[in-house]
């Protein structure tokens, strides 16, 4: 019931170098997919895991699950930026004492909890439909609501004379710039972010990405199916009732399948989430459950197999 074209999800590494977006585009010609999604973005001198979404499959980018992200990244002390990143102006710089990395693993524990961010101006948040990058360009500087953001983990892994490798275990929406210049705040010294590797997003993981390389070459073993990844009940049509829902149709469902079967937790529209709507094993479509008449009906909510 499926479409031939390319459809899923690609847990890519992303080199250093393109934006997320100029590096979704590049595979969205690979594939020549109609659209290429992206799930969180990456900023240019960054690298690892950018999870792609690819033709029709963009429709269940807003299924995926709130998900942690898992970094290891490089603070530099000694000097501030004006973006907060090795890209920037050096805005301050101060010698560093031989000791100050004594200090590190206690500061990064503090930060681990609930912690308050106000966002950097060179971000992609928007403010009046100006993203903020964009308004720093153009040296404009506009006040920014602070984010509560949760850090699950932060630890430090090695250190040198003015460096340091750190691994954080964040919530999405976490600006690990921000962690490092509230990190040399706590430690008394002007402080910046260097290297960053994403290394998990969600139950992505770097050891499973592909490479550019990969996916110019073996597409085909690049791509996810989102059954393997969105965890949403299921429901199995036979081919009648597929053929229905295809076809933007509610389906009549059988009672055992709402009361002791998969949906049995989710037959309340009000608490139920999408439904993974399945053929022979393949994904038609997603579905929200909803009562006419006393006869629970499942109403498709994205369709994705071919009319």
């Amino acid at each position: 019931m499926t479409s031939s074209a390319t459809f899923g999800f690609i847990n890519a590494f992303k080199p250093p170098g393109p934006s997320s977006a100029a590096f979704g585009n590049w595979v969205k010609h690979v594939c020549g997919a109609e659209a290429v999604g992206h799930w969180g973005t990456l900023d240019p001198t960054a690298c690892g895991v950018l999870v792609l979404a690819v033709g029709k499959a963009t429709k269940l980018l807003p299924l995926l699950p709130h998900a942690r992200k898992k970094y290891v990244f490089e603070l530099v002390v000694g000097e501030r930026t004006d973006t907060g990143d090795a890209k920037g102006v050096i805005v301050e710089r101060t010698p560093v004492s031989e000791g100050w990395a004594s200090a590190l693993a206690s500061v990064a524990s503090s930060l681990v909890g609930s912690v308050t961010q106000i966002p950097p101006m060179h971000s992609a948040v928007k403010i009046g439909g100006q993203p903020l990058y964009r308004l720093a360009r153009k040296g404009q500087h506009v006040p920014r609501a602070p984010r509560a953001v949760e850090i699950f983990e932060l630890r430090v892994i090695a250190h040198e004379e003015r460096t340091a490798r750190l691994l954080i275990v964040c919530e999405a929406g976490t600006y690990v710039r921000v962690v490092c210049e509230e990190l040399g705040r706590r430690l008394g010294l002007p402080a910046r972010m260097g290297a960053l590797l994403r290394i998990a997003s969600g139950p992505f993981e770097l050891r499973d990405s592909v490479t550019p390389q990969t996916i110019a070459t073996d597409l085909d073993s690049c791509i996810t199916s989102p059954l393997t990844v969105l965890a949403n009940p299921r429901v199995e049509l036979d081919e009648r009732g597929a053929w229905r829902f295809a076809h933007g149709n509610e389906v009549q469902l059988a009672p055992d399948i709402c009361s002791n079967g998969p949906l049995g937790p989710f037959d309340s529209q009000e608490s139920a989430p999408e439904v993974l709507v399945t053929r022979d094993g393949a994904l038609v479509g997603c579905g929200v459950l909803v009562a006419r008449g006393g006869t629970k009906l499942l109403a498709p909510t994205r369709v994705f197999a071919e009319h």
